[in-house]
């Protein structure tokens, strides 16, 4: 899991109990990158990742598949910033646009998102691969990047320091699945009564969230390491957007768009039993 706003529910429970409660002692750990989460749950030095529903439906099959137990954030609160000098879409022809990676949710959002104003990747301008908000926000500074999309609060930064953000995803894709609660099927069969302890804890975290507004805000400034006014920003985003919500439930018209541009860039090679295959809701709170 980053150190973003949508992943704030694992340091909620942690920090109020909710994983003490029901017999749990989780350690939350740093890693950015898709690759990275995905690579972590799939060879077993992590149990649970917060990472990328196209991670799980694009990957090959395995004797020990990495299936969605639940959801996380369900909309987007990124903005595509581009470096000093462009300041509209149609200054990026022929620029190069950082990604985390090339075939997963940055990438196709951006995709869309230009598709829109009639840029076509690869003929207009190119990927790179570049990884974290954190690395591309580093990039535009230096100008060796056209633009990327950004997360808060490197998103907040870029844009009180006078970087043109040249939309806001949610404007143009407002309901996409954008990371998912992944584990390994093995863990669903033998921690079973683990997994589902972490969920209602989860789910505990989320819905203090929503009615401890101060008190959650402090801490997503102290757990995100920004400023307490970019925490406010944050959490208003997420409030308003209902992108996280207690019964961690997947977003159908999310999912539904996650899998229509999967489709279109042609990583998604599932058809519809082998999607629901690698998805696994019974043991979300409820079920």
């Amino acid at each position: 899991m980053a150190r973003i706003f949508n992943n704030l529910p694992v340091w909620v429970a942690q920090d109020l109990g909710y994983f003490a409660s029901e017999g749990l002692e989780v350690t939350a750990e740093i890693l950015y990158g898709v690759a990275n989460v995905t690579n972590a749950v799939a060879s077993g030095d992590a149990d649970l990742g917060i990472g990328t529903p196209e991670s799980v439906l694009s990957a090959a099959p395995a004797d020990d598949q990495i299936v969605i137990v639940g959801g996380n954030a369900r909309k987007l609160a990124n903005g595509l910033i581009a470096r000093k000098g462009i300041d509209e879409i149609g200054q990026l022809v022929g620029g190069k646009v950082g990604v985390s990676h090339r075939l997963e949710g940055t990438a196709l959002l951006v995709r869309e998102m230009l598709a829109r104003h009639g840029l076509v990747a690869g003929r207009d301008y190119g990927f790179a691969e570049v990884g974290v908000a954190s690395e591309r926000w580093k990039m535009l500074q230096e100008g060796t990047l056209d633009c990327g999309l950004q997360t808060p609060p490197h998103k907040y930064v870029a844009e009180d320091s006078g970087y043109a953000n040249l939309g806001d995803i949610s404007d143009y894709v407002p309901d996409y699945q954008f990371t998912t609660l992944n584990v390994r099927r093995s863990f669903t069969r033998n921690r079973e009564k683990s997994l589902r302890g972490f969920l209602r804890a989860l789910s505990r975290a989320t819905t203090w969230m929503t009615a401890e507004p101060e008190a959650c805000i402090e801490l997503a400034r102290r757990m995100l390491e920004t400023k307490v006014d970019d925490a406010r920003r944050d959490y208003e985003h997420f409030l308003r957007q209902e992108s996280l919500t207690p019964d961690l439930a997947l977003s159908a018209p999310g999912m539904a768009m996650v899998e229509r541009m999967m489709r279109e860039a042609g990583t998604l090679m599932l058809d519809r039993s082998g999607v629901d295959s690698r998805i696994d809701l019974s043991f979300l709170p409820g079920n």
